[in-house]
């Protein structure tokens, strides 16, 4: 063997070039084997991820354990011996990466670890943790008899902590009282926020976790439930700290923070996401506060009124300044509700908004009346002209007619070439016509957008999708899908639910018809460039 690959860092790099890109597994298990001078390296780098605890379990001694038959749990079938544990530790002290979820075991037939050996694993002959470096912890196990086990995982090494579905009341959240003792080093920390709150932070839960937040000081990313105005303060002061995600509380005092959140609190923040019941609480909490993000999203639990998102819009704009904001998400978790007198929105609401010219995607979804125009869109296009993405109720529809007509979209195809995403209702009335009607000029007047690929009509009536499709495979020819948010459930005043069930087929059908139109297109527009060509040729 030449001595160059007698170099460990030179193994290393080859090692991983066929673990990532042949998906060398079984060929590195092959190299440990086979040769001496490769075996400690190959090994590292075939056990630096693990998908499993199984996996690593499975590594002992075939007498060790065994899978029953019925529930296809991993059991033990003696008590683990020092020797096992030497076996254990040889391979758990080169893992890197532990993701621990519940799919990668069903390629291992087995569904799940036995209570006893989680509680061997708990209780290990040493003091020092299960994986001594282990950098990212990816743990999605909920049952309770599990926290005994993640406690051991939490390590000085510890970078990156998820903990996706896991319950955090009371005893379980008393883990992570130690975290920033244990993990000095934790820059990301995820707990997914889920609905409702209550099943998974409770308020013990709550002061646990803000509790801990506050022994961290090298957090550069942040997904958590609620968290009380002591850790508030603490995040804003963090100088790493770039993604940002938590919940405002019902019973949050924004009285308490508003001395400390004004500049330079929260100056390194790129990335914001805040959930709270009310818009005018986030109004509240962003007046005093001055930084500079480039994505801000907004979830809120009731529905806004038209005034309560012009506040929010207009304290959105002074927090954030126009430099860097190019992302801005709003929507909320409620839904219309029957005789209850519509809000609507115009363009107006959004006036504010049109100061930060940077936007790239915006998307609004609100159960309230779309009462924007050609004129409205027209005017988002001019102010927005690098638009990736226009999302307005998607989900919530418009509520009533929509007054955009097919030329509005058209100017916004025209004025945003980087559109790859729009969701918006138009009213095509004017060239929803029966397709023998159809004129020989192009419809969409030569206007072509090269970038689009989905389009979300939300709730346009539609009546000849053999129109429609034509007039789409002018103007967005690149277009893969069409999507529209007619269902039965929607409250609709001027559609009957009749119509709901007619217009979302006929979409469908424009989504089918697309890729034809589209095609023979492109064929005509090929063979109109070559005879062009022939054409133009001087003859010698």
């Amino acid at each position: 063997m030449h001595r160059c690959l007698n170099i460990v860092e030179v193994q290393r790099v080859i090692f991983r070039q066929v673990y990532y890109q042949l998906r060398g597994t079984g060929t590195l298990a092959r190299l440990a084997r086979t040769c001496r001078a490769l075996h400690s390296v190959a090994l590292d780098v075939l056990w630096a991820s693990l998908d499993s605890f199984v996996y690593l379990v499975q590594c002992l001694p075939r007498d060790l354990w065994k899978i029953e038959p019925l529930d296809r749990r991993l059991i033990f079938q003696r008590p683990m011996s020092l020797r096992d544990w030497e076996i254990f530790f040889k391979y758990s002290s080169r893992i890197r990466h532990l993701f621990q979820s519940v799919g990668p075991e069903i390629l291992t037939q087995c569904s799940g670890l036995g209570d006893d050996v989680i509680f061997a694993l708990s209780n290990p002959p040493t003091y020092g943790p299960l994986l001594p470096y282990l950098k990212n912890l990816y743990w999605d196990k909920p049952n309770r008899k599990y926290a005994s086990l993640l406690r051991l995982l939490l390590t000085p090494s510890l970078v990156v902590l998820s903990l996706p579905n896991c319950t955090l009341r009371s005893p379980e959240v008393s883990i992570l009282t130690s975290i920033g003792t244990v993990c000095p080093s934790l820059r990301t920390l995820s707990i997914p926020l889920h609905k409702p709150l209550a099943n998974v932070l409770d308020a013990k839960g709550e002061k646990i976790l803000s509790e801990a937040l506050l022994y961290l000081h090298s957090l550069g990313s942040l997904t958590c439930p609620a968290l009380d105005e002591v850790a508030i303060i603490h995040l804003s002061r963090l100088p790493f700290l770039i993604d940002l995600s938590f919940e405002l509380q019902l019973d949050f005092q924004l009285e308490k923070v508003r001395p400390y959140i004004a500049p330079p609190a929260f100056a390194s923040i790129d990335m914001l996401t805040l959930h709270a019941s009310a818009l005018s609480t986030l109004t509240s909490l962003l007046e005093p506060m001055r930084f500079k993000p480039t994505t801000v999203s907004f979830v809120v639990a009731t529905t806004p009124t038209p005034d309560a998102l012009r506040l929010f819009f207009l304290a959105l704009v002074s927090a954030c300044g126009s430099e860097k904001l190019s992302k801005i998400s709003l929507t909320t978790s409620s839904e219309r509700q029957r005789n209850t007198p519509p809000q609507q929105v115009t363009s107006s609401t959004f006036q504010s908004l049109l100061a930060l010219p940077n936007i790239r995607t915006f998307e609004f979804d609100v159960p309230c009346d779309v009462a924007l125009d050609d004129d409205a869109i027209t005017s988002l296009s001019k102010h927005w002209p690098n638009l990736s993405v226009l999302s307005l109720n998607a989900k919530s529809g418009w509520g009533i007619t929509s007054r955009v007509s097919h030329q509005g979209l058209i100017t916004l195809l025209s004025r945003c070439q980087t559109l790859t995403e729009f969701a918006l209702a138009i009213d095509f009335s004017d060239v929803d016509a029966p397709h023998i009607e159809m004129s020989d000029a192009r419809p969409g007047d030569g206007v072509t957008n090269d970038t689009c690929l989905l389009a979300n009509f939300v709730t346009s009536a539609i009546m000849f999708p053999i129109t429609l499709a034509a007039f789409l495979s002018d103007v967005c020819p690149e277009l893969e899908a069409v999507r529209s948010a007619w269902n039965p459930t929607m409250i609709w005043t001027e559609v009957d639910l009749d119509e709901v069930d007619v217009y979302r087929e006929r979409w469908e059908e424009v989504e089918n018809l697309l890729p034809a139109f589209s095609t023979v297109r492109r064929q005509c527009m090929e063979w109109a460039q070559k005879k062009a060509k022939e054409g133009s040729a001087v003859p010698v």
